[in-house]
Order: C-alpha cells, then sequence, then structure tokens
C-alpha cells in the first residue's frame, strides 16, 4: 500500500553537516528521513520557501522540458530501501509520467523525484513497508512540552526541604 506524504522539512545534521529530507505521512505523526545531497536540498528547500533562482536549477530545466514535451508528473513513490554493505540503506524511487494516454514509471533517487513533485504539486507516495522500517515518530509540541514539565519533576530533590538545583 502506498502512503500519501508531504516534505515536513529539509535539514543539516548538525554533527556531520549532511542533509535531510523530512517526508511526514498525512494524518499521522511518522517522519521519513531520507538523507540526501546538498544540491537536492537547495533545490527542494528554496522552492517550498518560495525563493526563486537568478537561473533555472537542474530541476527546473527538467520541469521545463517536460512541459514542453507534453509529459505531466502526476507522482512520484519512495516504493523501496534496500539494505547495503555498510547497514545502512539506499531508496529507491519513481517518477511516474503522463504521456497523452501513456503512463510511463522512470527509476530515479528519491530526492531527484522530490525535488520535481515540490515543482509540480505531484503527489509524493511511500510505501508503507519503507515508512514501517525506517519512520521515526515526530514529537508533538504538548509533548515536548511534556517532557520539558517531566524533566523538571525528575530533577526535584526527594526532601521537599531542599532546593532544587539550578
Amino acid at each position: 500500500m502506498l502512503v500519501p506524504c508531504t516534505v515536513e522539512s529539509v535539514r543539516v545534521h548538525v554533527l556531520t553537516g549532511q542533509h535531510v529530507v523530512l517526508l511526514q505521512a498525512r494524518e499521522s505523526n511518522r517522519l521519513l528521513p531520507i538523507w540526501i545531497g546538498p544540491d537536492q536540498a537547495h533545490s527542494i528547500a528554496t522552492r517550498i520557501a518560495g525563493i526563486a533562482s537568478e537561473r533555472p536549477l537542474t530541476h527546473d530545466l527538467m520541469m521545463d522540458v517536460l512541459s514542453k514535451l507534453g509529459a505531466e508528473i502526476t507522482r512520484i513513490v519512495v516504493r523501496d530501501l534496500v539494505s547495503d554493505e555498510s547497514g545502512g540503506g539506499i531508496f529507491h524511487g519513481s517518477l511516474f509520467l503522463q504521456l497523452g494516454e501513456k503512463e510511463v514509471e522512470i527509476d530515479c533517487r528519491p530526492s531527484d523525484a522530490i525535488a520535481l513533485a515540490v515543482r509540480c504539486s505531484a503527489r509524493i507516495l511511500v510505501a508503507d513497508t519503507v515508512l514501517d522500517r525506517s519512520a521515526i515518530l515526530a514529537e508533538s509540541e504538548e509533548s515536548q512540552n511534556l517532557t520539558v514539565f517531566k524533566e523538571f519533576i525528575e530533577s526535584l530533590p526527594e526532601d521537599p526541604q531542599t532546593p532544587p538545583p539550578s
């Protein structure tokens, strides 16, 4: 089954400087982190933020070419996560184009597919098996506030006469 998702954000990992795009499953608090290159991160983030570049980026060029050829991107799919030798995994994606009466599926990196999808509002879908293997739970604001409160409570001394640490 395919789960509709949206781009929650593009972030930079503080310790490694690597970029990650977070896809959020609709009507869920599950986030799928996909590590991506800096060019794709820039392409996705600037488009989401509504920042136009002086000259077309690669994904803008691709959209222009597809448009002039009469092709429309109908959806992108993050379809698989294949384990690699290092114990990690490589995401596999597909780009679906409508060419008149014909639909064409093109194998691609999910990062490129996402960069194209945000340019044309194409649906972003993720295989539920991929989400089950790699999704993380997003903390809600309420949950974060409760965590801070819980940490405060746990920091209080056993003896009520002793002042809490500052």
